[in-house]
């Protein structure tokens, strides 16, 4: 057998002593691959053998193991840099924003209704008439509660 001719699963399985379906299952890993050389699966194949026998393999358990842990460290960077905002006042956590909000809600009630009451008194004051303040109570009433009702969601 020439080793720099295009390996062949099962003359390789023949030549190794292993079976065409576990030769399949290294080519379906990507471990060896169509159109490379007895040569170079011969390396891989080995290189694979090698690993396996140091322990170096990575089980599949090992690995979720080693992704929990990866992101549980994740976890815990973020949760203390989060404290680091918050210690900063960088981040305000949702319970201040809503309290800011709803502050803002009444002051913004308020300044609109004491805008709308100057606005007139300027307009009565300027052209020498009186507004019927009733005719615009709804319109008031209307966006007042619209402004009321705001609510942060959480």
């Amino acid at each position: 057998m020439d080793l720099n001719e295009q390996a062949k699963q099962i003359e390789f399985a023949d030549l190794v002593g292993a079976s065409q379906q576990s030769i399949s299952k290294y080519v379906r890993a990507g471990i060896l691959n169509k159109g490379e050389t007895y040569r170079t699966w011969f390396a891989k194949y080995c290189e694979k053998l090698r690993t396996e026998a140091a322990g170096r393999e990575i089980s599949a358990s090992r690995q979720t193991l080693e992704q929990a842990k990866t992101r549980e460290a994740i976890a815990n960077a973020q949760l203390k840099e989060l404290d680091l905002y918050r210690e900063h006042k960088l981040v305000l956590d949702a319970q201040q924003v809503r309290e800011a909000m709803e502050q803002w809600v009444t002051v913004a009630k308020s300044e609109y209704e004491n805008s709308i009451e100057k606005i007139i008194a300027l307009i009565e004051d300027k052209y020498g008439v009186s507004i019927d303040r009733e005719s615009i109570n709804g319109t008031i009433e209307s966006t007042c509660r619209t402004i009321g009702d705001f609510r942060v969601k959480s």
